[in-house]
């Protein structure tokens, strides 16, 4: 019912337009004008209440979005006999699980957010998976999920250094010392053109077409950017 009443107000416009035109069609009125306004637009208690619910409960929506892609994943990249060790699904970090997905053949994150030009914590948490990936020293091929090509294009060329990168975590930075993957002054794009090279880096949308042609479609009612700032 909440999610009904919210589509329905949102409709196929882009949200910032129709807050916009609402804006536009409240100026100059007093009081007494403004029901028919509320009334035409959709503005309604329920539709607050709506509102409301769906942001209170949208954490749980970004671990629907977190297990599903990695368990459709799973899906078309695992090898014929390969045991899976118990993954971490949920959106977030599982202390007692060091990767999203573990097996006897390989190890993997996901990152699923969409970057959308401001991305800076996106790029450190992206940086800091790929290091740990190389740090792995089990012999399983090491793989970093993620959407589209600007998250590969930031670590295939950046020239920001690794502790630019890794300035938020200081537990990583210890494992990039006690490898020797240089110094923290390395630029990002050295360190994947080289220790880095010890994880496959893949875009999930190449993976998962069926699922990803049809992103726009949340991206035009104005929801993914709320539901990325909970996603890893």
């Amino acid at each position: 019912m909440a999610v009904g009443v919210l589509a329905e107000f949102i409709g196929d416009a882009q949200l910032a337009t129709t807050v916009s035109e609402l804006e536009h069609a409240v100026e100059g009125h007093s009081r007494g004008d403004l029901q028919p306004i509320l009334n035409a637009s959709g503005i309604s208690p329920a539709l607050v209440r709506g509102a409301l619910l769906v942001r209170q409960r949208i954490g749980r929506l970004s671990d629907v979005i977190h297990a599903g892609a990695i368990l459709l994943a799973l899906a078309e990249i695992l090898e014929p006999g390969e045991t899976l060790k118990r993954p971490s699904l949920a959106a977030g970090n599982d202390p007692t699980r060091p990767f999203d997905v573990e097996s006897d053949v390989r190890i993997a994150e996901f990152k699923l957010s969409q970057w959308q030009g401001r991305d800076a914590a996106r790029k450190r948490q992206t940086f800091k998976d790929l290091v740990h990936l190389a740090a792995d020293e089990s012999g399983r091929k090491a793989q970093l999920y993620v959407l589209g090509e600007r998250p590969i294009r930031f670590l295939r060329t950046s020239r920001s250094s690794a502790a630019w990168g890794l300035d938020r975590f200081p537990q990583t930075q210890s494992v990039f010392k006690e490898h020797h993957f240089g110094p923290l002054s390395t630029e990002i794009r050295d360190f994947t053109a080289g220790p880095g090279q010890r994880a496959e880096i893949i875009d999930l949308e190449v993976v998962l077409t069926k699922v990803f042609q049809c992103r726009g479609e949340a991206s035009s009612i104005g929801l993914d950017e709320a539901v990325d700032r909970r996603v890893s």
